[in-house]
């Protein structure tokens, strides 16, 4: 039989076990929904009126997370049946093994049209050509400063700036660019969509840090148009989410 002091000292190690565990659990249980990438993908809609379901998915980062990553933004894609889908730039980053599991997103995804625009990582990564080409290939029209139509709406498209600024643009219709800053540039009745931030890092409701002074969410731009800053699909390691889930954006 234990004496006295060794039944307390034994409570004791069992009490500071079982705290250190549920320690663990709630650190573990923290990193992947708020850092790691949460499994969930909100869904945010906005009515524009375009009269088709167009789907905008920015920021996928397409890398050594390959087949699980993309069966996961497949899928949600898939669940709001889009008519087109906007891919928003920053498919892929310079963890990029291979262009497959992009061309498989591309390639398996029943929509009856894709755009896409590039964002800083397809530079950054010196694979912009590559996922040009890949895109290309499975039929989708990559919008390099250059505009066309879904059905009665204009849509143009504009490619990431190293300067991060950009030339004064008046538009009527979408605009989809990866940079949220860009949207300061454009004028008239426009609606932009853009993405890289990943929602900023969030706690207790306060954006304590972003790289774009427009973080998440909608916003009335310097030139007057209203923009929608997308959290995106994917992340990067070194770009954790804290208190911003993944998101796609469904514009009708």
């Amino acid at each position: 039989m234990l004496s006295r002091d060794e039944a307390v000292n034994s409570k004791r190690r069992t009490f500071l076990k079982d705290g250190l565990l549920t320690l663990a659990g709630a650190a573990a249980g923290f990193l992947a929904g708020n850092l790691l990438g949460p499994s969930r993908i909100d869904v945010t809609e906005i009515d524009l009126g375009l009269g088709r379901v167009l789907a905008f998915a920015p920021d996928l980062h397409v890398h050594y997370q390959g087949e699980p990553h993309v069966d996961a933004a497949i899928r949600a894609i898939e669940s709001v049946e889009p008519d087109v889908l906007v891919l928003g730039g920053d498919l892929v980053d310079e963890l990029t093994v291979n262009l497959g599991p992009v061309e498989r997103l591309v390639r398996e995804l029943d929509v009856r049209r894709t755009l896409a625009v590039l964002g800083n990582h397809e530079y950054w990564s010196g694979l912009a050509a590559d996922v040009v080409g890949v895109l290309r290939r499975n039929g989708c029209d990559v919008l390099i400063d250059r505009s066309t139509r879904i059905g009665e709406t204009n849509l143009l498209g504009l490619d990431w700036r190293e300067t991060r600024r950009y030339g004064e643009v008046r538009f009527e219709g979408l605009v989809i660019v990866h940079d949220p800053n860009a949207a300061d540039s454009v004028s008239g009745r426009a609606f932009v969509l853009a993405g890289h931030t990943h929602g900023g890092i969030v706690l207790g409701g306060f954006v304590l840090h972003s790289n774009s002074r427009y973080s998440r969410g909608l916003y009335r731009a310097v030139g007057g148009a209203e923009l929608y800053v997308s959290r995106g699909l994917g992340q990067m390691p070194q770009q954790v989410r804290v208190g911003s889930p993944p998101e796609l954006v469904v514009v009708r």
